[in-house]
């Protein structure tokens, strides 16, 4: 995917940010919650905007730390799923961890189909605290 790239956010991604989230998120927080709070978790510092030929198509939040690296959102738009689009982030970030000698943890909604796609890329399920799974990946 040679057109794919990633940038740093900026404030001015604010809205498209919501847009993703709620896209990808709001019938599992629904699901979960009862509700959809209508808010996006985005830091324009520490997060990234997935693009597809210079157009945003994506959110991407890693939190890294000393100990670890944390996945906070792997968002895509839904006409962008399921093209290894989501894939190819997930390798080239465990190429990353893997040459920092960092863990992948993340945590995802019990009912959010997305478990299943990091446990197909190798994250296991390290516990579980309702409504929420937390999984690892290790190098």
């Amino acid at each position: 995917m040679h057109d794919l790239s990633l940038r740093t956010a900026t404030p001015e991604d604010s809205a498209f940010a919501l847009d993703v989230t709620e896209a990808c998120m709001r019938v599992y927080a629904e699901q979960t919650w009862g509700s959809w709070n209508g808010l996006a978790d985005f830091d324009s510092a520490r997060d990234q905007i997935v693009e597809l030929a210079g157009k945003p198509i994506g959110l991407m939040g890693i939190e890294r730390s000393d100990d670890r690296w944390f996945i906070d959102k792997l968002y895509l738009m839904p006409a962008f799923q399921n093209r290894g689009i989501g894939s190819a982030l997930l390798d080239q970030l465990k190429d990353e961890a893997r040459q920092a000698c960092e863990k992948l943890r993340l945590s995802v909604l019990e009912v959010n189909p997305a478990c299943r796609f990091y446990q197909r890329h190798g994250f296991v399920v390290t516990h579980t605290v309702p409504p929420r799974v937390y999984m690892e990946w290790t190098f």
